[in-house]
């Protein structure tokens, strides 16, 4: 799975690109979280705000498909391998560069 970086001044002084998560289900695909490239998630639920690091799992509000991310590891947006097998089956993730 990979991301795409929201923008280039995301990445200006040093700071690292931030990547979105999606699921698919729609037309405008449905923002799951960002992450950056050190494996940092970014969750925003109504008015709370998640900060995780390595692997999280999010079941989609608008067409409940499960997703994973992992990012422990492995070179940054790597999907685990539990989501490589349930993309085809619950419309998994659609990951752009």
């Amino acid at each position: 799975m990979a991301g795409f970086a929201i923008g280039p001044r995301r990445a200006a002084g040093g700071r690292p690109p931030v990547f979105r998560w999606e699921c698919p289900c729609r037309e405008r695909p449905f923002l799951l979280a960002t992450y950056d490239a050190d494996g940092r998630v970014n969750i925003k639920v109504r008015d709370r705000y998640w900060h995780v690091q390595g692997q999280v799992q999010a079941i989609c509000p608008r067409c409940g498909a499960e997703h994973r991310l992992d990012l422990r590891g492995a070179e940054h947006g790597a999907e685990s391998a539990e989501e490589k097998g349930e993309r085809s089956e619950a419309g998994g993730f659609s990951g752009r560069r």
